[in-house]
Protein backbone atom coordinates (compact mmCIF):
# COMPACT_ATOMS: atom_id res chain seq x y z
CA UNK A 1 0.00 0.00 0.00
CA UNK A 2 2.79 2.57 1.13
CA UNK A 3 3.99 1.60 -2.69
CA UNK A 4 0.78 2.75 -4.52
CA UNK A 5 0.57 6.08 -2.30
CA UNK A 6 4.09 6.95 -3.71
CA UNK A 7 3.25 5.99 -6.76
CA UNK A 8 -0.38 8.09 -6.59
CA UNK A 9 2.04 10.69 -5.06
CA UNK A 10 4.65 11.04 -7.89
CA UNK A 11 1.98 11.37 -10.28
CA UNK A 12 0.00 14.45 -9.20
CA UNK A 13 2.92 16.05 -8.37
CA UNK A 14 3.96 15.78 -12.14
CA UNK A 15 -0.04 16.74 -13.33
CA UNK A 16 0.23 20.84 -14.42
CA UNK A 17 -2.75 20.91 -15.86
CA UNK A 18 -5.76 21.84 -13.37
CA UNK A 19 -8.44 19.53 -15.68
CA UNK A 20 -6.00 16.67 -15.83
CA UNK A 21 -5.15 16.84 -12.19
CA UNK A 22 -8.24 17.19 -10.54
CA UNK A 23 -9.78 13.98 -12.98
CA UNK A 24 -6.67 12.13 -11.34
CA UNK A 25 -7.38 13.08 -7.69
CA UNK A 26 -10.36 11.94 -8.15
CA UNK A 27 -10.10 8.28 -10.11
CA UNK A 28 -7.08 7.65 -7.77
CA UNK A 29 -8.53 8.40 -4.19
CA UNK A 30 -12.01 6.43 -5.66
CA UNK A 31 -9.65 3.74 -7.06
CA UNK A 32 -7.47 3.25 -3.54
CA UNK A 33 -10.98 3.72 -1.21
CA UNK A 34 -13.47 1.64 -3.26
CA UNK A 35 -15.35 4.84 -3.93
CA UNK A 36 -18.49 4.54 -6.42
CA UNK A 37 -17.90 8.50 -7.26
CA UNK A 38 -16.47 11.51 -5.84
CA UNK A 39 -17.11 15.23 -6.49
CA UNK A 40 -14.58 18.17 -5.68
CA UNK A 41 -15.73 21.77 -5.16
CA UNK A 42 -12.64 25.03 -5.77
CA UNK A 43 -12.52 27.36 -3.10
CA UNK A 44 -12.77 30.64 -3.97
CA UNK A 45 -11.48 33.33 -1.17
CA UNK A 46 -12.89 36.53 -2.65
CA UNK A 47 -16.86 35.18 -2.48
CA UNK A 48 -16.28 32.47 0.05
CA UNK A 49 -18.09 30.13 -1.65
CA UNK A 50 -17.17 26.45 -2.90
CA UNK A 51 -17.57 26.26 -6.70
CA UNK A 52 -18.46 22.66 -7.70
CA UNK A 53 -16.30 21.55 -10.86
CA UNK A 54 -15.85 17.83 -10.98
CA UNK A 55 -17.55 14.44 -10.50
CA UNK A 56 -17.16 10.96 -11.67
CA UNK A 57 -19.57 8.40 -11.06
CA UNK A 58 -19.12 4.74 -12.07
CA UNK A 59 -23.05 4.29 -11.73
CA UNK A 60 -24.96 6.84 -13.71
CA UNK A 61 -23.79 9.10 -16.40
CA UNK A 62 -23.83 12.95 -15.06
CA UNK A 63 -25.01 15.65 -16.60
CA UNK A 64 -22.60 17.93 -15.19
CA UNK A 65 -23.64 21.48 -14.32
CA UNK A 66 -21.35 23.90 -12.11
CA UNK A 67 -22.85 25.75 -9.36
CA UNK A 68 -21.40 27.44 -5.98
CA UNK A 69 -22.86 27.08 -2.36
CA UNK A 70 -21.66 29.28 0.43
CA UNK A 71 -19.03 28.54 3.13
CA UNK A 72 -21.40 27.47 5.84
CA UNK A 73 -23.15 25.17 7.91
CA UNK A 74 -26.05 24.37 5.50
CA UNK A 75 -24.41 21.63 3.35
CA UNK A 76 -22.17 18.63 3.76
CA UNK A 77 -19.32 20.49 1.32
CA UNK A 78 -19.71 23.86 3.10
CA UNK A 79 -19.77 22.53 6.40
CA UNK A 80 -16.64 21.01 5.56
CA UNK A 81 -15.12 23.87 3.87
CA UNK A 82 -16.23 25.79 7.18
CA UNK A 83 -15.11 23.41 9.72
CA UNK A 84 -11.85 22.60 7.97
CA UNK A 85 -12.26 19.41 9.52
CA UNK A 86 -12.15 15.91 7.85
CA UNK A 87 -15.32 13.33 8.20
CA UNK A 88 -17.18 11.09 7.22
CA UNK A 89 -20.53 9.84 7.43
CA UNK A 90 -22.12 6.37 7.10
CA UNK A 91 -25.54 7.36 5.77
CA UNK A 92 -26.42 10.87 4.60
CA UNK A 93 -30.05 9.96 4.74
CA UNK A 94 -29.92 9.23 8.85
CA UNK A 95 -27.38 11.79 9.78
CA UNK A 96 -26.40 11.78 13.52
CA UNK A 97 -27.89 15.56 15.59
CA UNK A 98 -24.25 16.50 15.38
CA UNK A 99 -24.33 17.26 12.09
CA UNK A 100 -26.08 20.86 11.87
CA UNK A 101 -26.80 20.46 7.60
CA UNK A 102 -29.59 18.46 6.37
CA UNK A 103 -28.68 16.30 2.85
CA UNK A 104 -29.96 17.16 -0.38
CA UNK A 105 -31.59 14.46 -2.50
CA UNK A 106 -32.51 16.26 -5.90
CA UNK A 107 -29.74 14.33 -6.69
CA UNK A 108 -30.76 11.06 -6.00
CA UNK A 109 -34.66 11.82 -7.11
CA UNK A 110 -33.16 13.09 -10.58
CA UNK A 111 -30.68 10.58 -11.15
CA UNK A 112 -32.20 7.44 -9.67
CA UNK A 113 -28.87 6.97 -7.35
CA UNK A 114 -28.88 6.71 -3.50
CA UNK A 115 -25.95 8.57 -2.29
CA UNK A 116 -25.32 6.55 1.32
CA UNK A 117 -21.47 6.95 2.47
CA UNK A 118 -18.73 9.72 1.75
CA UNK A 119 -15.37 11.05 3.28
CA UNK A 120 -15.46 14.57 3.43
CA UNK A 121 -12.03 15.90 2.95
CA UNK A 122 -10.42 20.06 3.04
CA UNK A 123 -7.54 20.67 1.33
CA UNK A 124 -5.01 23.05 1.99
CA UNK A 125 -2.30 24.66 0.21
CA UNK A 126 1.26 25.06 1.78
CA UNK A 127 0.51 28.20 3.96
CA UNK A 128 -2.58 26.36 5.43
CA UNK A 129 -5.17 28.31 2.80
CA UNK A 130 -8.52 26.19 2.14
CA UNK A 131 -7.86 25.13 -1.39
CA UNK A 132 -10.77 22.80 -2.29
CA UNK A 133 -12.83 20.15 -0.56
CA UNK A 134 -12.77 16.30 -1.69
CA UNK A 135 -15.87 14.37 -1.61
CA UNK A 136 -15.90 10.48 -2.08
CA UNK A 137 -19.32 8.45 -2.23
CA UNK A 138 -20.48 4.83 -1.69
CA UNK A 139 -17.90 2.15 -0.57
CA UNK A 140 -18.69 -0.64 -2.37
CA UNK A 141 -18.31 -4.38 -1.86
CA UNK A 142 -18.50 -4.77 -5.27
CA UNK A 143 -14.88 -4.59 -7.84
CA UNK A 144 -14.15 -0.81 -8.53
CA UNK A 145 -15.42 0.81 -11.79
CA UNK A 146 -18.09 -1.24 -12.07
CA UNK A 147 -21.48 -0.04 -11.65
CA UNK A 148 -23.46 -0.40 -8.33
CA UNK A 149 -26.81 -2.85 -8.95
CA UNK A 150 -28.43 -2.93 -5.36
CA UNK A 151 -27.43 -0.07 -3.05
CA UNK A 152 -28.80 -1.87 0.32
CA UNK A 153 -26.08 -5.06 -0.74
CA UNK A 154 -23.07 -3.48 -2.80
CA UNK A 155 -22.59 -0.14 -0.47
CA UNK A 156 -21.00 -0.13 2.51
CA UNK A 157 -19.41 2.29 4.70
CA UNK A 158 -15.49 3.82 4.71
CA UNK A 159 -13.79 2.83 7.80
CA UNK A 160 -11.01 4.33 9.84
CA UNK A 161 -8.31 3.11 7.05
CA UNK A 162 -10.17 4.58 4.41
CA UNK A 163 -10.20 8.05 5.94
CA UNK A 164 -6.14 7.45 7.10
CA UNK A 165 -5.65 6.61 3.97
CA UNK A 166 -7.18 9.87 2.20
CA UNK A 167 -5.56 11.81 5.09
CA UNK A 168 -1.91 10.95 3.88
CA UNK A 169 -2.26 11.96 0.74
CA UNK A 170 -4.54 15.25 1.06
CA UNK A 171 -1.10 17.09 1.87
CA UNK A 172 0.61 15.99 -1.21
CA UNK A 173 -2.95 16.40 -3.00
CA UNK A 174 -2.48 20.37 -1.66
CA UNK A 175 0.76 20.67 -3.01
CA UNK A 176 -0.11 19.65 -6.59
CA UNK A 177 -3.54 21.53 -6.42
CA UNK A 178 -1.68 24.57 -5.49
CA UNK A 179 0.80 24.14 -8.13
CA UNK A 180 -1.50 23.50 -10.68
CA UNK A 181 -3.42 26.36 -10.26
CA UNK A 182 -0.85 28.40 -10.13
CA UNK A 183 0.33 27.38 -13.16
CA UNK A 184 -2.99 28.14 -14.88
CA UNK A 185 -3.05 31.75 -13.27
CA UNK A 186 0.27 32.15 -14.96
CA UNK A 187 -1.00 30.81 -18.39
CA UNK A 188 -3.90 33.22 -17.86
CA UNK A 189 -1.87 35.80 -17.53
CA UNK A 190 0.07 35.17 -20.43
CA UNK A 191 -2.99 34.73 -22.58
CA UNK A 192 -4.40 38.36 -21.29
CA UNK A 193 -0.52 39.78 -22.54
CA UNK A 194 -1.28 38.17 -25.76
CA UNK A 195 -4.67 39.78 -26.48
CA UNK A 196 -3.05 43.17 -24.96
CA UNK A 197 -0.38 42.32 -27.39
CA UNK A 198 -2.63 42.02 -30.26
CA UNK A 199 -4.85 44.97 -29.46
CA UNK A 200 -2.07 47.16 -29.17
CA UNK A 201 -0.61 46.06 -32.48
CA UNK A 202 -4.57 46.63 -33.84
CA UNK A 203 -4.67 50.05 -32.10
CA UNK A 204 -2.02 51.20 -34.06
CA UNK A 205 -3.03 49.96 -37.30
CA UNK A 206 -6.99 50.41 -36.87
CA UNK A 207 -7.33 49.79 -40.95
CA UNK A 208 -6.21 46.09 -40.09
CA UNK A 209 -8.41 45.31 -37.33
CA UNK A 210 -9.68 41.85 -36.67
CA UNK A 211 -6.94 40.70 -39.05
CA UNK A 212 -5.29 38.89 -36.30
CA UNK A 213 -8.33 37.13 -35.22
CA UNK A 214 -9.24 36.15 -38.42
CA UNK A 215 -6.36 34.53 -39.73
CA UNK A 216 -5.84 32.81 -36.72
CA UNK A 217 -9.16 31.65 -37.07
CA UNK A 218 -8.70 30.39 -40.89
CA UNK A 219 -5.13 28.87 -39.43
CA UNK A 220 -7.27 27.26 -37.03
CA UNK A 221 -9.88 25.35 -38.89
CA UNK A 222 -7.41 24.53 -41.76
CA UNK A 223 -5.40 22.88 -39.08
CA UNK A 224 -8.40 21.55 -37.01
CA UNK A 225 -9.87 19.53 -40.13
CA UNK A 226 -5.92 18.51 -41.13
CA UNK A 227 -6.09 16.66 -38.02
CA UNK A 228 -9.25 15.15 -38.78
CA UNK A 229 -8.10 13.44 -42.22
CA UNK A 230 -5.96 10.57 -41.85
CA UNK A 231 -6.25 10.05 -45.67
CA UNK A 232 -5.13 13.34 -46.62
CA UNK A 233 -2.47 14.19 -44.15
CA UNK A 234 -1.87 10.63 -42.60
CA UNK A 235 0.24 10.69 -39.32
CA UNK A 236 -0.46 14.19 -38.62
CA UNK A 237 -2.15 14.72 -35.27
CA UNK A 238 -1.86 17.37 -32.88
CA UNK A 239 -1.06 17.74 -29.17
CA UNK A 240 -2.21 19.78 -26.52
CA UNK A 241 1.17 21.68 -26.31
CA UNK A 242 1.23 21.98 -30.55
CA UNK A 243 -2.01 23.67 -30.46
CA UNK A 244 -0.60 26.04 -27.49
CA UNK A 245 1.99 26.52 -30.33
CA UNK A 246 -0.18 26.92 -32.93
CA UNK A 247 -2.42 29.88 -31.01
CA UNK A 248 0.15 31.42 -29.67
CA UNK A 249 2.23 31.72 -33.32
CA UNK A 250 -0.38 32.99 -35.24
CA UNK A 251 -2.43 35.05 -32.85
CA UNK A 252 1.60 37.27 -32.22
CA UNK A 253 2.21 36.90 -36.14
CA UNK A 254 1.84 40.44 -36.42
CA UNK A 255 3.22 41.57 -33.33
CA UNK A 256 6.39 43.39 -34.97
CA UNK A 257 3.97 45.78 -36.61
CA UNK A 258 4.24 47.88 -33.22
CA UNK A 259 8.12 48.62 -34.69
CA UNK A 260 6.71 50.03 -37.78
CA UNK A 261 6.01 53.65 -38.28
CA UNK A 262 2.47 54.50 -37.40
CA UNK A 263 2.03 57.02 -41.07
CA UNK A 264 3.47 53.87 -43.06
CA UNK A 265 1.30 51.38 -41.64
CA UNK A 266 -2.14 53.84 -41.88
CA UNK A 267 -0.90 55.09 -45.11
CA UNK A 268 -4.16 54.82 -47.53
CA UNK A 269 -2.95 56.72 -50.20
CA UNK A 270 0.37 57.73 -52.02
CA UNK A 271 1.17 60.75 -50.67
CA UNK A 272 1.08 61.10 -46.67
CA UNK A 273 -2.28 63.90 -45.98
CA UNK A 274 0.31 66.64 -45.18
CA UNK A 275 2.52 65.86 -48.33
CA UNK A 276 -0.63 66.40 -50.55
CA UNK A 277 -1.84 69.61 -48.73
CA UNK A 278 1.57 71.12 -49.13
CA UNK A 279 0.86 70.21 -53.17
CA UNK A 280 -2.00 71.22 -53.60
CA UNK A 281 -0.91 74.71 -52.14
CA UNK A 282 2.46 74.76 -54.35
CA UNK A 283 0.04 74.15 -57.53
CA UNK A 284 -2.29 77.34 -56.45
CA UNK A 285 1.01 78.70 -55.86
CA UNK A 286 2.37 78.02 -59.39
CA UNK A 287 -1.54 78.73 -60.97
CA UNK A 288 -1.32 82.33 -60.03
CA UNK A 289 2.46 82.85 -60.29
CA UNK A 290 2.96 81.49 -63.58
CA UNK A 291 -1.05 83.02 -64.59
CA UNK A 292 -2.02 79.38 -66.20
CA UNK A 293 -5.33 79.33 -67.36
CA UNK A 294 -8.15 77.14 -65.47
CA UNK A 295 -8.68 74.73 -67.81
CA UNK A 296 -4.50 73.53 -67.22
CA UNK A 297 -5.15 74.11 -63.60
CA UNK A 298 -7.74 71.42 -63.49
CA UNK A 299 -5.91 69.52 -65.76
CA UNK A 300 -2.94 69.41 -63.28
CA UNK A 301 -5.11 68.82 -60.10
CA UNK A 302 -7.14 66.31 -61.61
CA UNK A 303 -4.12 64.29 -62.15
CA UNK A 304 -2.72 64.67 -59.00
CA UNK A 305 -5.61 63.38 -57.72
CA UNK A 306 -5.99 60.66 -59.93
CA UNK A 307 -2.57 59.47 -58.95
CA UNK A 308 -2.81 59.76 -55.53
CA UNK A 309 -5.34 56.76 -55.42
CA UNK A 310 -3.89 53.26 -54.20
CA UNK A 311 -5.38 52.09 -57.79
CA UNK A 312 -2.96 50.70 -60.95
CA UNK A 313 -1.43 53.41 -62.36
CA UNK A 314 -2.34 53.96 -65.59
CA UNK A 315 0.13 54.08 -68.70
CA UNK A 316 -1.52 57.47 -69.70
CA UNK A 317 -1.23 58.98 -66.05
CA UNK A 318 2.59 58.04 -65.87
CA UNK A 319 3.56 59.55 -68.84
CA UNK A 320 1.86 62.34 -67.63
CA UNK A 321 3.34 62.59 -64.45
CA UNK A 322 6.53 62.34 -66.42
CA UNK A 323 5.41 65.87 -68.28
CA UNK A 324 4.96 67.49 -64.90
CA UNK A 325 8.11 66.68 -62.79
CA UNK A 326 10.67 68.92 -64.44
CA UNK A 327 8.76 72.41 -64.45
CA UNK A 328 10.42 74.79 -61.90
CA UNK A 329 8.85 78.13 -60.92
CA UNK A 330 9.84 80.99 -58.77
CA UNK A 331 7.88 82.64 -56.14
CA UNK A 332 7.55 86.65 -55.53
CA UNK A 333 10.75 86.18 -53.50
CA UNK A 334 12.77 84.12 -56.16
CA UNK A 335 12.60 80.80 -54.06
CA UNK A 336 12.49 78.11 -56.84
CA UNK A 337 10.43 75.37 -56.80
CA UNK A 338 9.66 72.43 -58.40
CA UNK A 339 6.05 71.15 -59.59
CA UNK A 340 6.13 67.72 -58.64
CA UNK A 341 9.77 67.37 -56.41
CA UNK A 342 11.59 64.10 -56.48
CA UNK A 343 9.44 62.42 -53.45
CA UNK A 344 6.25 63.39 -54.78
CA UNK A 345 7.18 62.15 -58.02
CA UNK A 346 8.01 58.88 -56.19
CA UNK A 347 5.31 58.20 -54.18
CA UNK A 348 2.66 59.33 -57.05
CA UNK A 349 4.72 57.24 -59.63
CA UNK A 350 3.97 53.71 -57.32
CA UNK A 351 2.36 51.24 -60.36
CA UNK A 352 0.37 49.30 -57.61
CA UNK A 353 -0.98 50.23 -54.21
CA UNK A 354 0.42 53.24 -52.41
CA UNK A 355 3.77 52.10 -50.61
CA UNK A 356 7.33 52.82 -52.56
CA UNK A 357 9.93 50.44 -52.27
CA UNK A 358 11.26 51.98 -49.10
CA UNK A 359 8.18 51.74 -47.82
CA UNK A 360 6.95 48.17 -48.09
CA UNK A 361 10.33 47.10 -47.01
CA UNK A 362 9.92 48.66 -44.23
CA UNK A 363 6.06 47.66 -43.77
CA UNK A 364 8.08 43.84 -44.82
CA UNK A 365 10.18 44.67 -41.30
CA UNK A 366 7.78 43.59 -38.97
CA UNK A 367 8.31 40.30 -39.61
CA UNK A 368 12.01 40.70 -38.45
CA UNK A 369 10.87 42.60 -35.33
CA UNK A 370 8.03 39.82 -34.42
CA UNK A 371 11.06 37.38 -34.06
CA UNK A 372 13.39 40.28 -32.70
CA UNK A 373 10.64 40.93 -29.95
CA UNK A 374 9.65 36.78 -29.68
CA UNK A 375 13.09 35.64 -29.47
CA UNK A 376 13.37 37.72 -26.03
CA UNK A 377 10.44 36.19 -23.82
CA UNK A 378 11.67 32.99 -21.93
CA UNK A 379 9.41 30.66 -23.56
CA UNK A 380 9.03 27.12 -22.01
CA UNK A 381 10.33 23.95 -23.48
CA UNK A 382 7.33 23.72 -25.46
CA UNK A 383 6.90 26.72 -26.76
CA UNK A 384 10.28 27.30 -27.97
CA UNK A 385 9.15 27.36 -31.39
CA UNK A 386 6.49 30.51 -31.56
CA UNK A 387 9.34 33.23 -32.62
CA UNK A 388 10.58 31.12 -35.65
CA UNK A 389 7.05 30.13 -36.51
CA UNK A 390 5.37 33.54 -36.09
CA UNK A 391 7.79 34.84 -38.46
CA UNK A 392 6.90 31.94 -41.22
CA UNK A 393 3.18 33.40 -42.80
CA UNK A 394 5.13 35.55 -45.75
CA UNK A 395 8.03 32.79 -46.86
CA UNK A 396 7.23 30.98 -50.11
CA UNK A 397 8.30 27.62 -50.46
CA UNK A 398 10.43 28.83 -53.85
CA UNK A 399 12.41 30.74 -50.92
CA UNK A 400 11.00 33.67 -52.72
CA UNK A 401 9.38 34.78 -49.34
CA UNK A 402 10.66 37.50 -46.92
CA UNK A 403 12.22 37.65 -43.78
CA UNK A 404 14.38 34.76 -43.65
CA UNK A 405 13.96 33.22 -47.28
CA UNK A 406 13.06 29.70 -46.29
CA UNK A 407 12.53 27.09 -48.66
CA UNK A 408 9.65 24.32 -48.26
CA UNK A 409 10.97 21.40 -46.27
CA UNK A 410 12.15 24.76 -43.85
CA UNK A 411 9.09 26.17 -42.94
CA UNK A 412 7.10 24.59 -40.26
CA UNK A 413 3.65 23.37 -41.48
CA UNK A 414 1.86 25.66 -39.52
CA UNK A 415 3.98 28.28 -41.53
CA UNK A 416 2.60 26.65 -44.91
CA UNK A 417 -1.51 26.93 -43.50
CA UNK A 418 -0.82 30.58 -41.82
CA UNK A 419 0.68 31.84 -45.36
CA UNK A 420 -2.43 30.52 -47.13
CA UNK A 421 -4.87 32.41 -44.35
CA UNK A 422 -3.05 35.74 -44.10
CA UNK A 423 -3.34 35.80 -47.97
CA UNK A 424 -6.86 34.63 -48.56
CA UNK A 425 -7.64 37.09 -45.53
CA UNK A 426 -6.08 40.05 -46.70
CA UNK A 427 -8.00 39.45 -50.21
CA UNK A 428 -11.22 38.91 -48.75
CA UNK A 429 -11.18 41.15 -46.58
CA UNK A 430 -13.89 43.97 -46.23
CA UNK A 431 -12.41 46.86 -43.74
CA UNK A 432 -9.36 47.98 -46.21
CA UNK A 433 -10.42 51.73 -47.22
CA UNK A 434 -7.29 51.58 -50.19
CA UNK A 435 -8.60 48.28 -51.94
CA UNK A 436 -11.98 46.78 -52.54
CA UNK A 437 -12.80 42.88 -50.94
CA UNK A 438 -12.18 40.07 -53.59
CA UNK A 439 -14.53 37.72 -54.24
CA UNK A 440 -14.08 34.20 -52.69
CA UNK A 441 -13.97 32.69 -56.27
CA UNK A 442 -10.90 34.86 -57.00
CA UNK A 443 -9.23 34.85 -53.80
CA UNK A 444 -9.17 30.90 -54.22
CA UNK A 445 -8.42 31.34 -58.05
CA UNK A 446 -5.24 33.69 -57.32
CA UNK A 447 -4.24 31.23 -54.39
CA UNK A 448 -4.50 28.10 -56.43
CA UNK A 449 -2.21 30.30 -58.80
CA UNK A 450 0.57 31.07 -56.24
CA UNK A 451 0.46 27.22 -55.38
CA UNK A 452 0.71 26.43 -59.03
CA UNK A 453 4.17 28.91 -59.13
CA UNK A 454 5.44 26.96 -55.89
CA UNK A 455 4.94 29.84 -53.69
CA UNK A 456 2.24 28.04 -51.22
CA UNK A 457 1.52 24.69 -50.44
CA UNK A 458 -0.59 23.08 -53.02
CA UNK A 459 -1.75 20.25 -51.00
CA UNK A 460 -2.70 22.80 -48.33
CA UNK A 461 -4.29 25.13 -50.77
CA UNK A 462 -6.29 21.91 -52.54
CA UNK A 463 -7.02 21.05 -49.19
CA UNK A 464 -8.49 24.54 -48.27
CA UNK A 465 -10.67 24.54 -51.35
CA UNK A 466 -12.37 21.20 -51.66
CA UNK A 467 -13.48 21.01 -47.88
CA UNK A 468 -14.75 24.73 -48.44
CA UNK A 469 -13.13 25.63 -44.84
CA UNK A 470 -13.49 29.37 -46.14
CA UNK A 471 -17.39 28.27 -45.38
CA UNK A 472 -16.82 26.69 -42.03
CA UNK A 473 -15.29 29.71 -40.44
Amino acid sequence: MDLKLLEIASLLVSKKDLDELMEEVLFRLREIVNADAGSIYLYHEESDTLVFKYTQNDTVDIIFKEFSLPVDENSIAGYCAYKKEMFFIDDVYSLEDKFPFKFNKDFDKLSNYRTKSIIMVPIFDAKDNLISVLQLINKKNTPFGKPITSFDKDVTVFNEEDVKIVHSLSGIIGVALENSLLYKNIEEMFEGFIKASVQAVESRDPITKGHTERVYRITYKIIEEMDKDDEAFPGFKMNKDDWKVLKYSTLLHDFGKIGVRENVLMKSKKLYDDQFKALKMKLKLYHCIENIDDNKFFEINELVERANEPTVLESELANRLDKFKDIRFKDNFGVEYRLLDDQEYKQLSVRKGTLTEDERKEIESHVLHTYEYLIKIPWTKSLKDVPKIACMHHEKLDGSGYSFGLKEDEIHIFGKVMAVADIFDALTAKDRPYKKAVPIELALKIISEEAEKGKLDKKIVRFFIEKKIYNML
